[in-house]
């Protein structure tokens, strides 16, 4: 079962409420509630604000939850750690210095990266910026390179996404 599902189902348990009567509550109709709660939909943010004075929580313990169930133990460790460890500069993300700076200690150039992974130089710098997603292939491609895990690359990505709050409430899930 997922930890949201769990949770939420012991707070409603705790609470003599049925599902159905949680989902009127928050102003959600309850078939997409019960696709959330089952996996099959994604709890959008606006949801998860409507649902966590319900149930009596941060939304940032409701996104800890959904990213417990999301991503392994240790990508999620190893995102705190580097959100902790890194601070930002001028509004980077650590995506962004983490590649730079492995770059430059291998002299090489955004450019050269992406020649040496046969991938479009505009569309790299897009994912590296984060204006654009990055792709698993990309991080598949890029990790030999950097010398560093796919893993590694995703807890980055995983840190720049969320708060320091989710992401202890994902680890102690």
């Amino acid at each position: 079962m997922l930890v949201i599902t769990k949770k939420i189902k012991e707070f409603l348990e705790e609470k003599n409420i049925s599902q159905n009567n949680f989902a009127i509550s928050v102003n959600l109709p309850s078939g997409a509630f019960s696709s959330m709660l089952s996996g099959d939909a994604p709890f959008p943010d606006d949801k998860i604000q409507k649902i966590a004075p319900v149930l009596e929580v941060s939304p940032e313990e409701i996104k800890g939850w959904i990213l417990a169930d999301k991503y392994p133990e240790n990508i999620l460790k190893r995102a705190l750690e580097v959100k902790q460890e890194v601070k930002p500069e001028a509004k980077k993300l650590i995506l962004t210095i983490k590649i730079d700076s492995l770059l430059q200690q291998r002299g090489l150039s955004r450019t050269a990266l992406s020649g040496l992974i046969e991938y479009s130089q505009g569309k790299l710098n897009q994912m590296i910026k984060g204006d654009e997603p990055i792709s698993p292939l990309v991080i598949s491609k890029i990790a030999p390179v950097l010398e560093v895990s796919e893993d590694e690359i995703t807890s980055w990505i995983v840190a720049d996404k969320h708060s320091v709050e989710a992401l202890r409430v994902a680890l102690e899930s």
